[in-house]
């Protein structure tokens, strides 16, 4: 099951949805058989498509198999408890996060992607040592904390809409709330609906759908995965219907 998981992810590393067996194997590490062999199965599976391009066979996943989707959220889930996990705080910031989205936007959003993790993750760090900068010398700490006023993080997140009554202004007031109070930071979200986004991820001109895709591909999911790969995937089929 990994390795089906780690196949499927693969292909979301390119911007087009397409590789070849070769630069699967090369990718992943693993022996050209044993990927020849999988990506067979998954094939018969029709998980994955297998294009002919001449002599060539380049591979695609199938947008129309809801296991497809079903099969990168899973990866994109590993991924997001990889990174919460890895936070100072081991997460518990974050996990507070994804339970207010799932108590207030259920059924107003179908995903949502925190796309600074970076940010989110030097927050935990700083409130993590708070103890240790409290312990220095008054004049220390003020002078530290001077410093840290001057200096402005946003932690910043990219929200598809399901209803068009979504009011992301709320969830930026209740995640602030939750932020330490000596920490200088910002709540900014990106709303958009599902066709907005599959109009942002098709658009050519100067690579503004590349540079979408890879905004959003750099982010962690936080809710909605298998929603956000039904998307995405509609997004590649529109790609490989000019080589299908």
């Amino acid at each position: 099951m990994q390795t089906n998981i780690d196949i499927t992810k693969a292909f979301m590393d390119s911007p087009d949805g397409v590789l070849s067996i070769h630069q699967l194997s090369q990718k992943l590490k693993l022996p050209y058989g044993t990927t020849y062999n999988r990506i067979h199965l998954l094939n018969q599976q029709n998980i994955v498509q297998i294009l002919p391009q001449g002599k060539a066979k380049l591979c695609a996943l199938n947008p129309d198999n809801p296991m497809t989707a079903d099969l990168l959220a899973l990866g994109a889930a590993q991924t997001t408890e990889k990174y919460t996990t890895s936070l100072a705080d081991n997460g518990k910031f974050l996990r507070k996060i994804i339970k207010l989205l799932r108590e207030k936007v259920k059924g107003k959003i179908s995903s949502a992607i925190l796309i600074s993790p970076d940010s989110l993750k030097n927050i935990c760090k700083e409130t993590a040592n708070e103890n240790a900068i409290n312990s220095v010398s008054d004049n220390s700490s003020a002078n530290l904390q001077n410093g840290l006023e001057d200096y402005q993080t946003t932690i910043d997140f990219f929200f598809i809409k399901s209803d068009e009554q979504f009011d992301e202004s709320i969830l930026e007031s209740e995640i602030t709330k939750m932020l330490p109070s000596k920490h200088n930071v910002a709540i900014t979200s990106m709303v958009v609906d599902k066709e907005t986004l599959l109009g942002m991820l098709s658009e050519e001109e100067n690579e503004a759908g590349l540079a979408a895709y890879t905004m959003l591909h750099e982010g962690i999911i936080i809710y909605g995965y298998e929603s956000f790969y039904e998307i995405i995937l509609e997004a590649f089929a529109k790609k490989l219907s000019v080589l299908g």
